[in-house]
């Protein structure tokens, strides 16, 4: 499929999600998407969206931990 963006050609990947739930910041690995091979624009399909609403709402402790980090306020 082409891309809108750059006329890319989109391809099947895995990418790394980063969502916001419940005040927390929850990271999901291995979501399969189409990424454009030019630009990186990046497509996930409904059932996939689906898929992590429904992940979400269970609600299951988290199987690995990492640290989050906050990029810091520029300083006056």
């Amino acid at each position: 499929m082409k891309c809108d963006l750059c006329d890319g050609e989109y391809r099947e990947k895995t990418v790394v999600r980063n969502y916001k739930w419940c005040g927390k910041t929850i990271v999901i690995e291995d979501v399969p998407a189409l990424v454009c091979d030019r630009c990186g624009d990046t497509l996930i399909r409904e059932e996939t969206v689906v898929a992590i609403d429904e992940l979400l709402r269970k609600e299951v402790a988290p199987r690995e931990y990492a640290p989050v980090y906050r990029f810091p306020a520029k300083v006056a």
